[in-house]
């Protein structure tokens, strides 16, 4: 199934994995392009996110290519296109947001990265302090560090394959470390995303030769929808809980023919057929057709 998942989280980039760790303004071109990749990804599979940034003017603080800030860095790719789109990810105006703008962390507390038991990095007062913070605060909620390739940030994940795993102290306490999941490459977010969203379980192949689950469609969005005791052709019948319309999976068409039936909330009407996403055509409509909510 193509399309976005209906799921909320909070993305840091982390302004600290620039260290001038690229020597050639090829090899931070390269580094570009991974980061680059990894927000293609993130637009094409998540729609509810909320991506946060150090401070523009904070950049200049750090190097990328060796001896050059991140702006003199920047201005040394070649690719137009490249930098005009790497620059929309980091610098729009209205996504990514400067979390200094809504900032949780208090800067009497200390947060030390620990990369190695007997070495720390002081992050205080950067974004992996906030994310950080708000992990403590909110472990309820999904987040997730975007570093930049070849950083120190290279400790492996343990549950998640090329993802890594970044271990922050408050305040010395180091028997309650916040660890975060971070990535910088997009085969590594392919394999957080199956990890935490399970998608190989919800999105459908279209090259599919059996139906789509009702998981693999609109119908799993349970804020819109809810499942009824009726079943028609061995599907379940869900009724949109703001309209009161019926919807199931038509289980007689699969791969690009997958579709949605819809009617009325008297099960009397057919309002037509819907896309995987939910978008009805109603040029698709049968007068022939009705549904027995009875």
């Amino acid at each position: 199934m193509k399309g976005f998942l209906e799921y909320k989280m909070e993305i840091f980039i982390n302004e600290v994995s620039l260290e001038g760790q690229y020597l050639t303004d090829a090899e931070f071109k390269d580094a570009v392009i991974s980061f680059k990749s990894i927000f293609d990804l993130l637009n094409k599979k998540i729609k509810q996110k909320v991506i946060y940034k150090e401070d523009s003017n904070f950049f200049v603080n750090y190097d990328a290519i060796r001896g050059s800030n991140f702006q003199q860095s920047l201005n040394q790719i070649k690719d137009k296109t490249l930098k005009r789109a790497f620059i929309n990810i980091v610098f729009n105006k209205s996504n990514p947001k400067e979390w200094r703008k809504e900032q949780v962390h208090s800067l009497n507390d200390y947060f030390d990265y620990y990369f190695t038991p007997e070495s720390c990095r002081d992050v205080k007062n950067t974004s992996l302090a906030e994310v950080a913070e708000r992990q403590f605060q909110n472990s309820h909620i999904t987040y997730l560090v975007i570093n930049f390739t070849k950083s120190s940030f290279i400790i492996a994940h343990p549950d998640i394959n090329k993802c890594c795993l970044i271990s922050i102290i408050k305040n010395n306490d180091e028997t309650q470390s916040i660890d975060l999941d971070s990535l910088d490459n997009q085969a590594a977010l392919e394999n957080w995303l199956e990890k935490k969203l399970k998608l190989s379980k919800i999105e459908y192949d279209e090259s599919s030769t059996v139906p789509p689950q009702d998981e693999q469609t609109i119908l799993r969005d349970t804020k819109r929808f809810k499942r009824t005791g009726i079943r028609y052709d061995n599907r379940v019948v869900y009724c949109e809980i703001s309209t009161g319309k019926y919807w199931y999976v038509d289980n007689l068409h699969y791969g690009k023919a997958a579709h949605l039936e819809v009617f009325d909330k008297t099960g009397q009407r057919h309002l037509g057929e819907a896309d995987l996403q939910g978008e009805i055509d109603e040029s698709k409509s049968d007068s022939d057709k009705t549904l027995n909510i009875s």
